[in-house]
């Protein structure tokens, strides 16, 4: 048995590599600038207590802030993404889900790939109707030509030959769709 290697991908997608690092630059300006006036307000009201509480509260408050703002650039999208699919889901084929202006770039090449992923989706629905109406067509046609007492075997049988041709119509049309 041949072993296969799996190669590890280091670096994912670009957009990602992006926002984590705005992420981390974010983080670290506003924690340089904040340990900057921890320093300039320790040398105004002393070493302490009070000093320990206001740079422990305001590191805190940092983490808060920052955690809400990226989750909600990163996370936020997907509920609003939820309820799109779920109307897609009910029969709205035509729909395409959309992203905000501030949404994360990351969010955004994936919201991409998913439409594009709709829009095959789409026409295969649409090729599948189509299929099924001249599948039903032909087939009541073939069925009115059996009962038919005059009826040929050359009538049935270029009703059948046209009923093939429209199926392997439809398979390319559906082989056109999936490339």
């Amino acid at each position: 048995m041949i072993k296969k290697t799996i190669r590890q991908k280091y670096f994912v997608s670009k957009e990602l590599r992006i926002s984590i690092s705005l992420i981390i630059l974010w983080t670290l300006l506003i924690t340089a600038f904040f340990t900057y006036l921890a320093k300039e307000l320790g040398g105004k009201i002393g070493h302490g207590t009070p000093l320990f509480i206001i740079i422990m509260f305001g590191y805190v408050a940092i983490v808060v802030v920052l955690t809400m703002l990226f989750s909600h650039r990163l996370i936020g999208p997907f509920q609003r993404l939820k309820t799109e699919i779920r109307l897609i889901l009910a029969g709205d084929y035509g729909r395409r889900l959309n992203v905000r202006v501030k949404d994360d770039v990351y969010i955004k090449s994936f919201i991409g790939q998913i439409n594009k992923l709709l829009d095959r989706i789409q026409n295969m629905h649409e090729c599948q109707k189509d299929m099924i109406n001249n599948f039903d067509s032909e087939i009541l046609g073939i069925l009115s030509d059996i009962e038919e007492k005059d009826g040929s075997r050359e009538k049935l049988r270029e009703s059948v030959l046209s009923l093939h041709k429209k199926i392997r119509d439809i398979a390319d049309k559906q082989q056109r769709i999936n490339e």
